[in-house]
């Protein structure tokens, strides 16, 4: 590893023109990832300015917030060090090192700029702690898959495939036995259920009729939460949130690390289904503007918190000694690939790819398509 290039590891950085205020050279080094920005002069980089070059000059005038205002030209100092493309990690420790530095420039072959290379990464690569910034996943009857979007890990297309139609196949059964109920209740009251859980809504505002309908798609949505917390992926789910919140805090992948962490995330997809369900619900059962303004307050105020609690009580449980086992095997997977290629970007196709989205799209589709199938040709009753 420590004779690695680290071609993998240039980045593009802001940099500050000599013209530039002190302010805003103090804005964009705070927004950055290091201590120093390189100082470019007439399209030539003539060295750097950091925080303590601003601090010592702010310190120095008698009224430093008129002094904000004044050019960094007097900050600038000269940047003797630079890295080749062509070095090692071993050798850009070295100079980091050496220059008590934690950004340099990085010049190729010809004398190019190519970029810089920060500390950060550079210790975090040679000791396999590089980590990306955000992580997301999804799990699967096969196990625990995750992703940056670019690069993945854990369970493959199979698995994917499989969440798709174990998802299809619970919303069908969710349907069928709220249906079922509601039937079996008509029959009790001597009414023609069928008839009226297949008929729509008869006008925007709430009517009698519509009870039943109601009434079998909320017994749907319990059966299907039932069904989702009791089967596997639920336990996936929460070893799939726990294995992120580790990565995500820098912590070492194991069974004691991670299962410190909580198994509810807050950039999980549940949120976002909740609140969509939630604007849905009310925009459809109420008419008029008021209801839609009402729909979008509550989304916008409290999405988050119901999303937790659906994930908390519905989507996910506590993993066992297998699916945390699953979570921690595709997190190495994951972040082994990323040390490779840290800076990597799928494109859009291979960012849907990596995700997930398109295997468990497919996986949906088939069983559907096998629904319609049987419903048209074998004149099985409709199923949903």
């Amino acid at each position: 590893m420590a004779d690695k290039n680290i071609t993998e590891l240039i980045r593009m950085a802001p940099m500050l023109d000599s013209r530039d205020t002190v302010r805003r050279a103090a804005g964009l080094i705070r927004a950055s990832e290091s201590t120093r920005l390189l100082v470019v002069r007439e399209g030539i980089i003539c060295g750097t300015v950091d925080e303590s070059s601003i601090a010592g000059y702010l310190g120095s005038m008698p009224d430093p917030e008129s002094a904000l205002d004044d050019t960094i030209e007097p900050l600038i100092q000269e940047y003797p060090v630079h890295l080749n493309a062509s070095a090692t990690l071993r050798e850009a420790a070295q100079v980091f090192s050496s220059s008590g530095v934690d950004l340099l420039p990085v010049i190729d072959s010809y004398g190019n700029f190519s970029g810089v290379l920060y500390r950060r990464d550079v210790i975090g690569l040679l000791t396999r702690n590089l980590r990306p910034p955000t992580v997301a996943g999804m799990a699967t009857p096969l196990g625990v898959h995750l992703t940056t979007t670019s690069l993945s890990g854990g369970s493959g297309s199979l698995g994917l495939y499989l969440t798709g139609a174990a998802l299809a196949i619970m919303l069908m059964l969710s349907k069928l036995a709220g249906d079922g109920v509601m039937s079996f209740i008509g029959m009790g009251l001597r009414l023609k259920m069928s008839a009226l859980l297949a008929s729509t809504p008869l006008t925007a505002a709430f009517s009698p009729y519509d009870i039943p309908a109601i009434l079998s798609t909320v017994l749907g949505i319990v059966f299907f939460a039932v069904l989702m917390r009791l089967s596997p992926l639920a336990g996936y789910h929460g070893a799939e949130h726990m294995t992120v919140h580790a990565i995500e805090a820098g912590e070492e992948l194991s069974p004691e690390n991670v299962r410190r962490f909580p198994r509810v995330h807050p950039r999980c997809g549940t949120n976002l289904l909740v609140g969509a369900s939630i604007f849905i619900l009310i925009t459809s059962r109420f008419g008029g503007q008021i209801s839609s303004l009402i729909a979008i307050l509550i989304v916008v105020i409290g999405w988050r918190t119901v999303g937790g609690w659906v994930q908390y009580a519905v989507t996910t449980k506590r993993p066992n000694d297998r699916q945390l086992a699953s979570g921690i095997a595709a997190g190495k997977e994951l972040l082994k690939k990323y040390q490779e290629r840290p800076h990597y970007h799928a494109s859009g196709f291979g960012k849907a790819w990596e995700m997930g989205f398109l295997q468990t799209a497919a996986g949906m589709g088939t069983i559907f398509a096998l629904l319609t199938l049987l419903q048209t040709h074998f004149k099985i009753p409709v199923l949903f």
